[in-house]
């Protein structure tokens, strides 16, 4: 059975949790074949994103991604987790380094450590899959998140983003009964 998920909006913690339990609960009461998940978000939390991309990718079938308006900041991430990766003509993909909000401002000196490892952490996975999923080299992939770059449908294609650039967003087939042609 091929499932559909679409996610329009912000990237949050509660909000990619939300995604992640709707798609298990698919998996657990049926026999999931495949997962389309439509994108369009002007990013958010990058933590929240690796762990939606995490998950899409340990998923046992074909995940595609299907990408419409905008895939900017974080979105890219979870765009990059589909195996098949389709983005309807113009939308845009914007590349960035994540933007990250410290926790408390008032902490001990080793508080303030320790987020900065975490923090480094996350930007380190998400260079990681960057350069993972299309094939570019680290310094490449660093210096185009630092700078932050605008892609189009095509430069994004011809960047490795993109595996095809279709023009209208896909639908379900529904399969014909009986003889009707």
């Amino acid at each position: 059975m091929e499932i559909w998920y679409s996610y329009t909006g912000v990237i949050n913690p509660d909000l990619i949790a939300g995604a992640i339990n709707w798609i298990s609960n698919q998996v657990y009461q049926g026999k999931v074949t495949n997962l389309k998940f439509i994108l369009s978000s002007t990013g958010g939390d990058i933590d929240s994103a690796v762990r939606l991309y995490d998950y899409l990718k340990a998923l046992p079938f074909d995940v595609e991604t299907i990408g419409f308006g905008q895939i900017d900041s974080a979105a890219n991430v979870i765009f990059l987790a589909g195996i098949r990766r389709f983005a309807v003509k113009d939308c845009r993909f914007f590349l960035h380094e994540g933007i990250f909000n410290m926790g408390n401002p008032s902490a001990a000196l080793h508080i303030h450590e320790e987020t900065l490892s975490l923090l480094r952490e996350i930007n380190r996975r998400h260079v990681e899959i960057l350069v993972h999923e299309i094939g570019k080299r680290p310094q490449e992939i660093k210096k185009i998140l630092r700078e932050g770059k605008v892609f189009n449908t095509r430069s994004a294609k011809d960047f490795g983003l993109v595996h095809e650039i279709i023009s209208k967003l896909p639908v379900v087939q529904q399969a014909t009964q009986g003889n009707n042609p």
